[in-house]
């Protein structure tokens, strides 16, 4: 197995409710390996794809057991996988490991992963050990503060590809945003820096919307904020 390409999330995107500790999104710094980590609840699974050569695979995780520790947090697991498309069949299977920490000084996540092959059908990698060290995907706005569907749909989906991250919090100088019924229309509601997590329409898998070569933000609630950094920021999901 010369290449791992891993794509991992947590189920039906559209009923995730974004809460405290629910799950995120990381990647490594050439985007070719990306994980969706669920932890909130007791049934923690996942799905990811990889790309070995010219076969992709889907497979499945279940976490087994979980364990803090200072500064980090470990989940262990087992993995199966399966070839996709023609050619001969491959299954593999084994053990995973995650495990989550801050990434040097800084404030941002990461999490390194472990897979250890143990079994399967024709699998080319029986009684290997790969690992892969991956940041939490938060979106970085443009040189002009704007969040665009470019830059933003850094969250993976099981059968959409990527979406528009999830969770958002206002950073408006005076802690108030305005939701709108369309873009530049008419107030809905407000959102409240103290008190609201502004969470993405993903249904359709992109929530961001171009009026006026500015973007606006669909929100679960069915208004729209304007998608730039004086106004909002995305949340890092495991709080």
């Amino acid at each position: 197995m010369k290449k791992l390409y891993i794509l991992l999330s947590t189920g039906v995107l559209s009923l995730i409710w974004f809460g405290a500790a629910s799950a995120t999104t990381y990647v490594n710094p050439n985007g070719r390996t990306t994980l969706n980590l669920s932890e909130k609840g007791n049934n923690r699974s996942g799905f990811y794809f990889t790309k070995v050569g010219n076969r992709e695979f889907l497979g499945n995780i279940q976490i087994t057991s979980s364990e803090g520790a200072v500064g980090s947090y470990y989940y262990n697991g087992t993995f199966k996988d399966s070839a996709t498309g023609p050619g001969r069949k491959i299954v593999c299977s084994g053990d995973i490991t995650i495990v989550r920490r801050q990434v040097g000084r800084s404030s941002q996540l990461g999490s390194e992963v472990t897979w250890k092959v143990k079994g399967g059908e024709n699998c080319p990698s029986l009684g290997q050990t790969f690992k892969v060290n991956l940041v939490e995907s938060l979106p970085r706005p443009n040189g002009s503060g704007d969040y665009t569907s470019s830059n933003s749909n850094t969250w993976l989906t099981e059968t959409a590809g990527s979406a528009t991250w999830p969770a958002w919090r206002v950073t408006s100088r005076d802690g108030e945003l305005n939701c709108r019924k369309t873009p530049n229309g008419a107030i809905k509601q407000v959102y409240r820096a103290d008190r609201d997590t502004i969470a993405a329409e993903l249904r359709g898998g992109n929530a961001i919307t171009m009026a006026n070569g500015q973007p606006w933000l669909l929100t679960r609630q069915g208004c729209y904020v304007r998608a730039n950094s004086q106004y909002v920021q995305p949340v890092s999901m495991p709080q």
